[in-house]
């Protein structure tokens, strides 16, 4: 009977992975936007080091969506992720072969002590999924060279459209009581609204918090509003350009940015001494 049970678990298993797998198609599928990564590139390339080839550390790489972008730019990449599966993938993605690309299997909360010095580190929506997401950002910063860049992108508690779980608006505005209550009936019940995935998030931030956390890390600290030009934001996004920075002037409307933003993305200098 206790044989039983466990091949029927170890099935329910393996069939939860496949629905997972199917229904996030950037795990095993092509790279992610290319065109997206060239606009978030254009914004934050004027604070990246001049040194080359660039050492990039991808942590929470995935499958490696994001890191073979870094590889097309000439740098060197190292990826790290907890699922030895998903790195397994990576390696042997097209652009990530040969000596551009190291996969690394380690939790982000603990890398490896002799991982190194990077010019850029990047935490690409992985902190809203790690329960001790300070113990994230820590490990990250140690790993930034001096000069480097740390690049965050997670949730963003203001915005009241979020995509973490599925037909379910103003998820991230509820008491975090009432949120967690949510979160476990959609576990044993509702799956699908997570996209079938083990690790839903569980943290909603807002840019001052994860601002003022990376401040007292000693970094100079950006948000996507900071780093933007007037010539990016067309069509209708063009009605925004007041609040752009120019000619010395600091971007201006920054609570409304912070509520039309889907994500909190900021940009973390470590200062040379």
């Amino acid at each position: 009977m206790k044989n039983s049970s466990a091949c029927a678990q170890s099935a329910t298993t393996e069939g939860l992975r496949a629905t997972y797998l199917a229904k996030n198609r950037i795990a095993i599928g092509p790279p992610s936007d290319l065109a997206e990564f060239r606009r978030e590139y254009a914004r934050f390339r004027r604070l990246l080091p001049t040194g080359n080839p660039l050492r990039v550390l991808d942590i929470g790489c995935g499958t490696g969506a994001w890191s073979v972008h870094w590889a097309a730019q000439g740098c060197k990449v190292t990826g790290v992720d907890f699922d030895e599966e998903f790195i397994e993938r990576a390696r042997s993605r097209e652009g990530l072969t040969g000596r551009t690309f190291e996969g690394i299997v380690a939790d982000a909360t603990k890398l490896p002590r002799n991982i190194g010095e990077f010019d850029v580190v990047s935490l690409n929506s992985l902190l809203e999924h790690v329960p001790d997401w300070r113990a994230a950002v820590t490990e990250a910063v140690r790993a930034l060279a001096p000069g480097g860049v740390l690049l965050l992108h997670t949730t963003n508690r203001y915005h009241p459209f979020q995509g973490e779980v599925n037909h379910f608006p103003f998820y991230s505005w509820l008491p975090k009581p009432i949120r967690d209550s949510a979160l476990s009936w959609i576990m044993k019940h509702r799956r699908d609204l997570v996209n079938y995935t083990d690790y839903p998030a569980v943290h909603w931030f807002s840019y001052p918090q994860l601002s003022r956390v990376l401040r007292e890390m000693n970094l100079e600290v950006y948000d996507r509003l900071d780093l933007m030009k007037s010539s990016q934001l067309t069509g209708l996004r063009s009605i925004a350009r007041w609040m752009v920075p120019s000619e010395g002037r600091p971007a201006r409307g920054k609570i409304l940015f912070y509520l039309a933003s889907p994500t909190v993305s900021l940009y973390a200098r470590r200062r040379l001494c």
